[in-house]
């Protein structure tokens, strides 16, 4: 039967060595190692078994006691140790931990000493990770359950050296998303492309240090979520949650001024179990229901159709500006054999949104609606054909569509003249109109992902994977014009007639591309008593699969100009690929101690919209800058990562962490400005900008006893370079003059020098918690409004205020008839602080602008005061969320 097993195991290996597939694969499982030795003479217990409870994990100690049980998959579990002629040992509450070993040694007590008794134990949680080679942050489900958080976004924010999204100093697009092995980047745009409830969450792995070969297409960070699967017990959730935003900022804020506790609502259900068709054969399966109004509300003094700032014909009434409604689900489905374990994954997500443009609040009907959807496949086939070596394939498929317009019909004639409602004087709200624009776009990626995996020896721990990703982009855009805008009526009144440029012209723009990317790696890792250490190789290939023009200066490849070189022709982009060599070692210095080190080189492809944007090369004529393009030609960004660590016990039950950093980033995205032989300008995208970031953090970690939990990190980070936004080069060529780019290294827009996080947890778990996040920020760079007489202005030279939040948490548990009751309270600016995240460039303040003196008269219904009081450039207010939950 074995060698049947071994043949065919030979077979599916030999079929996928041969595939030239793979890029990311993300560790999804841990390992339990140690040694089993007896208790009173301190030999090696051979041929003990040791069992991970209720799974089909489990190991026998080799001659030397030794033993080891791989692709665990992170949680908490119990293990049977057991061995002839002594008594079982059980021990409790042993936490596993993606891509990291938990030692578990153990010394087992004679039969005859406990006359048959069983030996239970609780495994103490480490204070160190012996074998953590670069930073990163392990949370666990029930870590989340504590913290006064709603998404994985904010879980995520509260790390150390993340700052709103950037990892370590890095633009917020450089980082990659993986759930459940599979990348759920959008590759069109760099975010994420699904939202996973906290309550699907197994456990949240977030990388901000160096990283493993076995991750790819990310310069900063990995996110790398496994998701929870069903037991062979029944378990299920039901929940709702209320609340609302209340603020006495009146002076700030529209209609907040009252508590209304259906403004938000959130209703969430969780299932898993056995399925009684199959033994072994599992579910797990979430949903949630979210309607949130937001806190950024308009007035409807104007409706759409006035066409006068003196005649307002709207009803005064608040109109939501930033609503946000959003269903999702997810269901897995998993089947375990001794040898074979195979899961089925879907997650789907729905939503609507509208974002606050301060522009139309005065008349709040006219923004447009944005929608997006999300639905990923996964299937996962993993053998097992040895306790040494196991192999797995997936098949997924991630499809991610995008739209927006105001009105589902693109001809809807309550659309208005697009010249209807713009203001005649700075500082004054739109006096009606609407957005006519519409876009519309979606990602299909298909990938095949092959990984294998072996504990060549007690030292090596080999990983191999493939994995292969076919995208299709498409995108579109237009804006509605006027057809007859040169025509009036009898009244002399200009007629609208409602209409669109022709396609492929400025205007009406739109592509669909076909590009595939691969890679590989190799990954050790070597675990010795004086040191561990993770050793990997990377290789990347990527091809646009496209054209481009041939002479740039005459690009046009709907209408070039034939009296000029390179009149429409093309040429095919070439493939790119990249090596990445990384290398991460551990040097525990005692049983309270480790000092760890890493380095490594990281590539990304730029996002899609750079590589294809206006891809027919449409180039608007005149003397002004209006017509950007892609360039499929790009090359993969780079960052050149170091990294130095401490960790060491200070305290019973305190650990200390100390990491330096420093990052080398080149062939960040920039522009160049491009003259056409007929005498047009245009941008486009091209390798230019790079940077710098160095840094400290420092954490200090006191874990969960005696009622009481805490964690204080504090981070000192200089991220500066040539430029914040790849517009940069375009925005400066948008002033008359133009303004001379930045040629030196400048603090970058999210460059935050000091950044302080406090979290604690007070209480009894299962009974009643409290929890608080408190976090400080020393304030971002801006663009002061000051120039000299040569055009050269002083870019991100002036300090934003600093920023103060407080978040709070409370829970309280009951337990009735078997039915497990819980509420909370869940408070968001706990203080209702008014930080100011935006501010303008004369005063460095998000309420006053020194351009109002030059403003002059203004044409319309607001004062100056009204409108520069954006409320969107300060955070949202105190929010207070309350709910119950029933669960068994």
């Amino acid at each position: 039967m074995l060698t049947r097993k071994m043949n065919l195991f030979v077979k599916i290996l030999s079929l996928f060595l041969i595939m030239p597939l793979l890029i990311i694969k993300a560790g999804e499982t841990g390992k339990i190692a140690g040694y089993i030795t007896d208790k009173e003479t301190g030999e090696p217990v051979i041929g003990a078994n040791v069992v991970v409870v209720g799974t089909y994990f489990g190991a026998a100690a080799d001659l030397d006691g030794y033993y080891y049980i791989n692709n665990v998959p992170p949680g908490t579990y119990q293990v049977s140790i057991s061995s002839v002629g002594y008594a079982k040992t059980i021990v409790n509450d042993l936490i596993v931990k993606i891509d990291l070993t938990t030692k578990l040694d153990l010394e087992l007590i004679s039969e005859s000493v406990l006359l048959g008794q069983d030996v239970v134990v609780t495994a103490e949680r480490p204070m160190i990770t012996k074998d953590l080679t670069s930073t990163k942050a392990t949370v666990s489900s029930k870590d989340i359950e504590l913290l006064p958080v709603d998404n994985i976004q904010q879980v995520i924010n509260l790390q150390a050296g993340v700052i709103n999204g950037h990892f370590r100093g890095g633009r917020s697009n450089e980082v990659a998303y993986l759930v459940d092995g599979i990348p759920v980047t959008d590759v069109f745009s760099g975010s994420n492309s699904v939202n996973i409830e906290n309550s699907s969450v197994r456990e949240l792995e977030v990388i901000s240090g160096t990283f493993n070969a076995e991750y790819g297409q990310a310069l900063s960070g990995v996110v790398n979520i496994v998701t929870k699967e069903g037991s062979s017990n029944y378990e299920g959730t039901a929940a709702a949650y209320f609340g609302s935003f209340y603020t006495s900022n009146n002076d700030l804020f529209y209609n907040l001024n009252s508590f209304d506790p259906l403004s938000i609502k959130d209703f969430q259900a969780s299932l898993s179990g056995p399925t009684q068709i199959l033994d072994g054969l599992n579910f797990f399966a979430t949903a949630r229901y979210l309607e949130e109004k937001g806190h950024l509300y308009g007035k409807r003094v104007y409706n759409t159709t006035d066409i006068s700032p003196f005649l307002p014909t709207g009803d005064g009434e608040y109109v939501a500006m930033n609503t946000n409604k959003r269903i999702s689900a997810n269901a897995k489905l998993s089947y375990s054999l001794p040898d074979w374990k195979f899961a089925y994954s879907f997650f789907f997500d729905d939503a609507k949104n509208k974002y606050y443009d301060h522009g139309y609040r005065w008349a709040p009907d006219g923004i447009m609606n944005h929608f997006s959807d999300d639905l990923i496949h996964n299937l996962q086939i993993s053998f097992y054909p040895s306790q040494s070596t196991f192999t797995s394939l997936k098949f997924a498929s991630n499809l991610y569509r995008f739209k927006g317009y105001l009105y589902e019909d693109e001809f809807d004639a309550r659309y208005q003249n697009p010249l209807n409602g713009i203001p005649t004087s700075d500082y004054t709200y739109r006096f009606g109109g609407t957005n006519g624009e519409r876009y519309r776009r979606y990602t299909k990626t298909n990938i095949a992902q092959w990984t294998f995996e072996s504990q060549v020896s007690k030292e090596h721990k080999i990983k191999l994977g493939a994995e292969a990703q076919l995208h299709e982009i498409s995108s579109s855009w237009k804006t509605i014009v006027n057809l007859t805008e040169d025509q009036t009526d009898e009244n002399d009144i200009p007629i609208f007639t409602l209409g669109y440029r022709e396609p492929g012209t400025p205007g009406n723009e739109s592509y669909k591309k076909y590009p595939y990317q691969f890679s590989a790696y190799v990954q050790d890792k070597m675990e010795y008593d004086i040191m561990i250490i993770n050793a990997g190789l990377r290789l990347d290939y990527f091809n646009a699969n496209t054209s481009l023009p041939v002479d740039l200066r005459n690009p046009s490849l709907l209408n070039p100009n034939p009296f000029f070189p390179g009149a429409g022709i093309t040429e095919k982009v070439k493939a790119k690929y990249q090596l990445s060599p990384r290398i991460g070692v551990s040097f525990p210095i005692s049983d309270q101690g480790a000092i760890y080190f890493s380095y490594g080189h990281f590539f990304q492809i730029p996002n899609f919209e750079n590589l294809y944007r206006n891809d027919r090369y449409i180039i608007e004529g005149g003397q002004s800058l209006s017509s950007i393009t892609g360039n499929p030609d790009l090359d993969a960004q780079k960052t050149v990562k170091y990294e130095l660590g401490l960790q060491q016990v200070v305290f019973p039950n305190i650990s200390l962490d100390i990491t330096t950093y420093y990052s080398d980033i080149r062939n960040l995205l920039g522009m160049e400005i491009i003259n056409t032989y007929e005498g047009f300008k245009y941008a486009r995208f091209i390798n230019k900008d790079y940077g710098n970031v160095k840094g400290i953090i420092l954490t200090l970690e006191r874990r969960f006893v005696d009622f009481f939990s805490a964690k204080i990190d504090y981070t000192y980070q200089v991220a500066e370079g040539n430029s914040s936004d790849p517009f940069s080069v375009y925005n400066d060529n948008q002033t008359n003059p133009p303004v001379e780019s930045e040629k030196k290294v400048v603090p970058l827009d999210w460059d935050q020098r000091s950044t302080l996080n406090f979290t604690a947890t007070v209480g009894e778990i299962g009974n009643w918690t409290v929890g608080l996040i408190m976090q400080y920020g020393s304030g971002t760079p801006f663009t002061e409004d000051i120039r000299i007489s040569n055009g050269v202005r002083f870019e991100n030279g002036g300090r934003k205020p600093t920023t103060l939040n407080v978040d709070l948490r409370a829970d309280k548990f009951f337990d009735i008839y078997g039915i497990r009751l819980h509420t909370y309270l869940l408070v968001y600016n706990l203080f209702d602080i008014r930080n100011e995240y935006g501010v303008y460039s004369t005063t460095g303040r998000a309420g006053a602008d020194l351009n109002t003196k030059f403003a002059g008269e203004i044409i319309g219904l607001n004062t100056l005061e009204e409108y520069v009081m954006n409320p969107s450039m300060y955070s949202a207010p105190r929010q207070i969320r309350f709910g119950v939950s029933f669960g068994f």
